[in-house]
């Protein structure tokens, strides 16, 4: 469940609704499967674990990317100020700003 769904018990059956809390739209209806044993127990916390981990390994390579992205974005500025020192600033007690 992410930050912006909304789960709440559902007043007609009594089953979990999973609510998108932007559109309002239902993206899920039903009872959750109870476990049968340990063994599925720790196999659900195992594919809950890995998939955190890869969400965050997948956040963490777009910080790297997006690091790189706005070096990039740094140099083309630096390079179009540095054009643009060659002209004269304008001077603000001229009188055409009066």
């Amino acid at each position: 469940m992410s930050k912006k769904d909304l789960e709440i018990k559902c007043p007609d059956c009594g089953s979990r609704l999973r609510i998108d809390r932007e559109t309002g739209g239902i993206i899920a209806h039903g009872r959750e499967d109870k476990a049968k044993d340990l063994a599925d127990v720790k196999a659900r916390m195992e594919g809950k674990t890995q998939a955190k981990r890869d969400a965050f390994g997948a956040a963490l390579k777009a910080e790297r990317g997006r690091k790189n992205e706005l070096d990039s974005l740094f140099k083309d500025a630096a390079e179009k100020a540095s054009k643009n020192e060659e002209e004269e600033p304008d001077n603000p007690l001229d009188e055409r700003w009066r």
